[in-house]
């Protein structure tokens, strides 16, 4: 069984598509989980640039050249 994720964005879902994947959940082959769209905690990248900006503020860069040094640091 696969498990699909979407978002709740239904204007970018089609029809066909919506009855395509409910036919494949009766069928017992996915499980579809529904998502809120743009939710920063199941987004992986906004987690990674939170943690990033607070290093960077973490060790307040005085130069360019500074931040980039921390940057590759992280």
């Amino acid at each position: 069984m696969y498990n699909v994720r979407s978002k709740t964005m239904t204007q970018h879902t089609s029809r066909l598509c919506k009855v395509y994947l409910t036919n494949k959940e009766s069928d017992g082959v996915l499980h579809q989980m529904t998502w809120p769209p743009q939710s920063p905690n199941l987004n992986p990248i906004e987690m990674v640039w939170d943690e990033l900006d607070r290093r960077v503020k973490e060790k307040q860069p005085t130069s360019a050249q500074h931040m980039w040094e921390l940057l590759q640091d992280c």
